[in-house]
């Protein structure tokens, strides 16, 4: 048996030879406890975008950096947030510069737990152009604190982000889509207000206490099942 949170991680391993009825259905959970909005940290006055996460070369962040020029030009104030450390950072620190951008991208390093929350209630946007990850937790983390999220289409991410309803999702590795989105999510409030509401409905789903009553449920299933074959 296989307890699963991504679709996508179940359909690759049903496509790889995994029984199909081995899975069971498992939701993610956020301590939304912590990740909520907080009262003495409003959003940034000028725009601010954000990646949170581990800088891999995988993750795609330079694809953000590459549609930065763009928003720019459309949205003069904007700034981007790195925010998270990994051995990616110096390729993309460089890129910054050679881009012309660096004045307006901020690398944090390494956050605590606290800082990574007040910073995705800071955001304006929350970003992850990433090619592929097993759901994409900062993005419901990210609609938890209120804020709306762009992400690639990617195995994962696709699960983790409801097209239209909490966030926008981009072809992977569409640089001008990305920037596109970028800008119409920041030039336009009513739509922001949209997905940020619909993003803090669709995080209030992913509670701990559902997620155990679950798992408790598909293991006495199991186990029932198990002893039941053994007589």
């Amino acid at each position: 048996p296989i307890l699963y949170y991504s679709p996508s991680t179940r359909d690759e391993m049903i496509k790889d030879g995994f029984p199909e009825e081995n899975f069971h259905y498992v939701p993610i959970a956020v301590n939304l406890e912590h990740y909520r909005v907080l009262d003495d940290v409003p959003k940034e006055k000028t725009p601010l975008i954000a990646y949170l996460g581990r800088i891999k070369r995988y993750k795609s962040i330079d694809h953000i950096l590459s549609a930065m020029p763009k928003v720019i030009e459309k949205v003069p104030d904007v700034k981007l947030a790195i925010i998270g450390d990994g051995d990616d950072r110096p390729r993309l620190e460089e890129m910054s510069k050679s881009l012309g951008i660096s004045d307006r991208v901020i690398f944090t390093g390494f956050v605590s737990e606290d800082e990574k929350i007040r910073w995705l209630n800071r955001a304006w946007i929350v970003l992850s152009p990433s090619s592929k990850e097993g759901w994409g937790l900062t993005m419901t983390e990210a609609n938890a604190c209120g804020t709306p999220v762009i992400a690639a289409n990617s195995p994962g991410l696709r699960d983790a982000v409801k097209d239209g309803e909490t966030g926008i999702l981009y072809p992977y590795g569409d640089i001008e889509s990305l920037g596109d989105n970028i800008i119409k999510l920041l030039t336009d409030d009513n739509l922001r207000n949209k997905l940020r509401d619909g993003g803090l409905k669709s995080a209030k789903r992913y509670t701990w206490d559902d997620a155990t009553k679950i798992t408790l449920n598909v293991l006495e299933k199991i186990v029932k099942k198990s002893n039941e074959e053994k007589k």
